[in-house]
């Protein structure tokens, strides 16, 4: 990535859609939420009136989800969309203009690693839903003048891990445009 990244003037995207992920089965995906940050999560969310809905994502186990490693915090319309943490309703804005993060300083490691989705040493894989990846027409480039996003992806990373002697459990969570047809539960990840 030649430009470092900042948001797009008045986006707020990523805050707002969310995809169907890793196929339409499986519904919507909600922001990844690692055990260590869920108390917290709920905690603000309980002190500022906001409801929310923190779901499994992942787990491990030999014949069943024994352990949880990863949660998602779900979008609150019922298609799955839209942060619940998001201030759509006032109009403060953030500093580039888009919709205000209620718990921006607070807000989960998935967030801060925004929009990086995989790295190396020296090249990022980035988010092609992002606008700022769109406009500069990047989905991979160099890592430089990302070393928060690259350190809170190494964060996620070392705690969702799993060895070779368990089975990865993905929790569907019936979320989407064909919300009440999809199911909800763990499914075992086949590779």
């Amino acid at each position: 990535m030649k430009k470092k990244f900042s948001c797009v003037q008045g986006c707020s995207d990523c805050c707002i859609y969310r995809e169907y992920y890793p196929s339409f089965e499986y519904g919507k995906i909600g922001v990844l939420v690692l055990p260590e940050e869920k108390a917290a999560i709920e905690a603000l969310a309980k002190n500022m009136g906001v409801r929310i809905r923190i779901i499994p994502r992942l787990a491990v186990g030999k014949n069943s989800p024994d352990k949880i490693i990863a949660y998602q915090m779900m979008g609150k319309n019922e298609d799955g969309n839209l942060c619940p943490f998001l201030d759509v309703e006032s109009n403060e804005r953030s500093a580039h203009g888009g919709f205000k993060c209620k718990i921006y300083s607070d807000r989960p490691l998935a967030c801060r690693a925004y929009p990086v989705i995989d790295a190396t040493d020296k090249t990022a894989r980035f988010d092609p839903h992002c606008q700022f990846c769109k406009k500069f027409s990047t989905t991979k480039g160099s890592s430089e003048g990302l070393q928060q996003e690259l350190e809170a992806l190494a964060k996620i990373r070392a705690s969702v891990t799993a060895d070779d002697t368990v089975s990865i459990w993905r929790y569907a969570t019936a979320t989407g445009r064909a919300n009440g047809l999809l199911s909800e539960g763990w499914i075992l990840e086949s590779y």
